[in-house]
């Protein structure tokens, strides 16, 4: 649980650095450069994001932008690429497996990349433009279980991609460390997280952003399954599912940094209360140890602007880093 500390005397509260739990090194379907990396940094910074989640492309540009970013303050967790199912969703993220046989190696090679922790594409993505649901995509049970399985051994958690509350479930039950979208879960799926401890990453400000840009049917549909999404991220919150701030960046409308407070704004909308929010928001207490917090006004989720960012014990002024 992260705490945060309202000083009256001015008006501020004293919160853990922001932590983007889900993010691409992309912008506009293009791989970012080692140019536009610094610039990227510092929209994150400014937003008082200290840590992101690389969630992998197929240019597996993630560990060369954590060693650039480090010396500017920015901390990459990354998974390299994902690893997906032949023929389904995913072919920009990583590289595709046909069958069991290819998990071990396609694991290895990751690994031996410099992964922090490992992505899978368990379903496709919403159907926004055909009959609704989901798109194609996605692994067997046993072929999650064997992924999660080759994981472990190598000591690392499986973040995994997943849409429709079958495909949910199979991720859970096979021991994913957390689901990110879950667009379409139930009630019964939030509960069997909460046993599993399964941590949940909504994205809910991408498929948000897409809405105005959709007409007659297809604006009302993406709607209504935003609406949904929102219900269940309160009753998720309602009932201890571990909530994470993620907000697919280098997606389509979805800025690095700036749409952070935007996925905060839709949490606020779904009922979370301040601390439900922040809780979902910050890096973890242990992670800031060593002097890193923001001070940010009363308002900040309405009005989004971090007054002072300190990392390590250094001071940040927006528009100072790199």
């Amino acid at each position: 649980m992260t705490e945060h500390y309202f000083d009256e005397s001015r008006g501020l509260y004293r919160i853990s650095p922001f932590r983007d739990c889900h993010m691409h090194f992309i912008r506009a379907g293009k791989v970012l450069t080692e140019d536009d990396l610094p610039a990227v940094a510092r929209s994150y910074l400014d937003s008082g994001i200290a840590t992101v989640d690389d969630m992998g492309h197929q240019s597996a540009i993630g560990p060369r932008a954590r060693d650039l970013l480090s010396g500017a303050g920015l901390r990459v967790r990354t998974a390299v690429c994902a690893l997906r199912k032949k023929g389904g969703y995913g072919s920009f993220l990583g590289q595709g497996i046909r069958d069991r046989d290819d998990i071990a190696p396609a694991i290895r090679e990751i690994v031996d990349a410099g992964a922090d922790f490992i992505k899978i594409i368990g379903s496709g993505i919403v159907d926004i433009t055909g009959a609704g649901g989901v798109t194609a995509g996605g692994f067997s049970s046993d072929e999650l279980a064997v992924i999660c399985g080759e994981a472990r051994q190598g000591g690392l958690a499986v973040a995994c991609h997943a849409n429709g509350d079958a495909s949910i479930r199979d991720a859970v039950r096979a021991g994913v460390a957390s689901i990110e979208h879950g667009f379409f879960i139930s009630r019964e799926t939030l509960h069997m997280m909460v046993e599993a401890k399964t941590a949940w990453v909504p994205t809910v400000y991408a498929l948000s952003r897409l809405v105005p840009a959709l007409s007659g049917w297809q604006r009302e549909y993406a709607e209504r399954v935003v609406e949904a999404h929102l219900a269940s991220i309160a009753y998720a919150a309602s009932i201890g599912v571990r909530l994470r701030a993620g907000t697919d960046s280098g997606s389509p409308g979805v800025e690095h940094g700036s749409s952070f407070v935007g996925e905060l704004g839709l949490f606020r909308k779904a009922g979370l209360s301040l601390g439900q929010i922040l809780s979902a928001a910050c890096m973890e207490e242990e992670e800031t140890k060593q002097g890193s917090y923001l001070l940010v006004g009363e308002d900040f989720l309405e009005t989004p602007r971090v007054e002072e960012i300190y990392l390590c014990g250094r001071r940040y002024a927006a528009g100072e880093m790199g």
